[in-house]
């Protein structure tokens, strides 16, 4: 039996065992659903696939796609690219379809679909004949990227926005070294963010991704995953006010002369201070870098971005590289900006 209160009913609900009142509004009944959470997530496989495919020109994706996203709109993007799949998916370069079933296989609204196609015939990717009622559907006419007036001019100039002669990142023991290491890396830099109270609810990916490569960068200049270990230890317990994991960079040359004798002392805190000096030139000049890149068009970082992927892939693939991806790509993206910015890399030197 109900409570006797004010506006309280006798009822059997779907709750049982829970205080029902029918004149409170939804925004007063808190609902919580259980969900089964699996603690291993099942890997996804990656699928060679070998059939029910179609070639796609890699300038519709690395350029196509980015010019008609910027320029106009999702829709004159997927009308294109629809277009394409119904021409050369069927090794041909002509469609003729009616507004009814081109709606039906976009789902685009047939009163948009004008929109989109006229913005397509704008940037010469389309040409199009209309239909006379029963007798003659419309016609389309696929433009390739490189046969587009608005689009061949910067295929052309892409051939001289990636620089020829990129260097190779660092040997590949060292990153085989950190690939080796890279599950114990990240569960470094998540035990010192939870040790100064950044617990995994409030560690965002770039405090993550940061920290890592402080990590790794150590590992390129020769310290050992113990010494960094002991390092980070030492900074927590010997320092105040820790905010970021980058703060081993200058707490390394104080651990390492504690653990020398008085003679040895001076000869670290000179080397280290020297590494420490170069360390910080080098980041200032990726960050001036990054921050030249972040101001090139998007279609001059969509090219160095997918210039960058290939090749990271490549040498990974090549050496049999797992998790040291991210530091393997940040390296070529660097190699490539100092090649395409040297006056900016001779004012570090």
């Amino acid at each position: 039996m109900a409570d006797n209160k004010e506006h309280s009913f006798d009822l059997i609900t779907p709750a049982d065992g829970m205080k029902y009142d029918p004149l409170k509004t939804t925004k007063d009944v808190d609902v919580r659903v259980t969900k089964k959470h699996s603690s291993r997530k099942q890997p996804v496989i990656y699928t060679k696939i070998s059939r029910d495919f179609i070639k796609v020109d890699r300038n519709i994706i690395d350029y196509a796609v980015p010019f008609l996203m910027d320029r106009y709109s999702p829709g004159t993007t997927i009308l294109y690219m629809v277009l394409y799949r119904m021409s050369y998916g069927y090794q041909r370069n002509i469609i003729k379809i009616t507004d009814e079933d081109l709606s039906k296989k976009t789902a685009i609204p047939k009163r948009t679909l004008s929109k989109y196609r006229d913005e397509l015939i704008e940037a010469d990717l389309i040409t199009y004949e209309r239909g006379y009622k029963a007798t003659r559907k419309p016609e389309y006419t696929l433009i390739l990227p490189e046969q587009s007036k608005s689009l061949s001019n910067k295929l052309h100039k892409s051939a001289n926005i990636i620089p020829k002669d990129v260097k190779s990142p660092e040997g590949r023991t060292i990153y085989n070294n950190i690939d080796k290491h890279a599950i114990v890396i990240e569960d470094m830099v998540r035990a010192f963010y939870d040790k100064i109270g950044k617990t995994q609810k409030y560690l965002t990916r770039k405090m993550l991704g940061d920290g890592i490569k402080t990590i790794n960068t150590l590992i390129v200049e020769g310290y050992s995953i113990t010494d960094i270990q002991n390092c980070i230890g030492y900074t927590l317990e010997n320092k105040q006010d820790v905010y970021s994991l980058s703060i081993i960079n200058y707490t390394m040359c104080d651990y390492l002369s504690s653990q020398a004798t008085a003679k040895k002392q001076k000869e670290i805190d000179k080397k280290e201070k020297e590494k420490q000096v170069v360390r910080d030139k080098v980041l200032a000049m990726e960050t001036t870098l990054m921050n030249m890149f972040d101001n090139l068009s998007p279609d001059e970082q969509n090219i160095i971005s997918n210039d960058v992927e290939l090749r990271t892939a490549d040498y990974c693939n090549k050496h049999k590289i797992k998790h040291g991806v991210g530091f393997i790509r940040d390296d070529f993206m660097l190699e490539t900006l100092k090649e395409r910015f040297k006056e900016i890399v001779k004012s570090f030197s």
